[in-house]
């Protein structure tokens, strides 16, 4: 091989070329690897233009795998850019849309790729070391997004406001972790009894704070009333509430009679909150 400046071949007078052929491509491709590296003398090379459909990088074709880091994240639409290799690409299709729910900007992802045009690729999902924090919410996605509490012991209120019931522990109280999407089920349940009197009643709903801070509501309550003969009633109510920051936020049941100085007792109250 001539080192620096065109290759060339001349194959011409070797014995292992076909005879009447010359040195075109047609006849160097004809030759067994063998006669190639056997050529004589140290001027055997080959036109790099001539070369060039012999070396370049074939298309890719079937399936790969490649990394990238997610720099921008919409938990409501899953519109993301992913930045692969130093290039930005908007809007990868997510294949495994639970985890998704996780995805923060500067997630380091896996990519499906099924040709070599980005339009065909797909975000798998986060990679995540084995014994971290990243890990341990990856596979405990939605056991630890749901939380409940629940206190058995009966308690007493008779004020039309929200609070507390008396001779009973306060609550139940969740603590739980809500992500970008701002959103979180809660459900409340109890058993309500009230005391006869006409038009009473009971509710039970829950304040929030921590990252978000809202009281309790008659809007987002469970809601009982009955007639003079008293009832009891065991019941329960979803709501799903949105906008809340993301971080972690602390739910509490609060009660109110639904006519004040009329008193009601609630027991076996339940409050379950699922981040979303």
């Amino acid at each position: 091989m001539t080192g620096g400046g065109p290759l060339r071949a001349n194959l011409s007078q070797d014995p292992a070329l076909p005879r009447g052929t010359g040195t075109t491509r047609r006849a160097l491709l004809a030759l067994p690897i063998s006669a190639i590296l056997t050529a004589k003398g140290d001027t055997m090379s080959y036109a790099p233009d001539d070369l060039a459909p012999l070396l370049a990088r074939p298309t890719p074709t079937g399936n790969g795998f490649r990394q990238g880091i997610i720099r921008a994240w919409n938990p409501a639409t899953a519109e993301n850019t992913v930045e692969v290799d130093g290039v930005l690409i908007d809007n990868l299709p997510v294949l495994n849309t639970n985890e998704a729910l996780l995805l923060t900007p500067g997630d380091v992802v896996g990519i499906l790729t099924t040709g070599g045009a980005a339009r065909s690729w797909a975000i798998l999902g986060r990679l995540t070391i084995p014994g971290t924090p990243a890990a341990a919410s990856a596979l405990s996605m939605v056991s630890d997004r749901m939380i409940a509490a629940e206190i058995p012991s009966q308690g007493t209120r008779s004020a039309a406001t929200f609070g507390d019931l008396t001779g009973t522990p306060a609550g139940p109280v969740v603590t739980a972790t809500i992500s970008a999407s701002g959103k979180a089920l809660v459900l409340v349940g109890a058993t309500i009894t009230t005391a006869g009197a006409l038009w009473s009643g009971a509710l039970m709903g829950f304040d929030i704070t921590g990252a978000t801070t809202r009281p309790a509501t008659v809007t987002d309550s469970l809601e009982f009333s009955t007639g003079s003969d008293g009832f009891s009633l065991s019941a329960s109510r979803t709501v799903l509430v949105t906008g809340l920051n993301r971080g972690e936020h602390t739910f509490t049941a609060r009660y109110a009679s639904s006519a004040s100085g009329v008193p009601f007792t609630a027991e076996n109250r339940n409050l379950v909150v699922f981040g979303l």
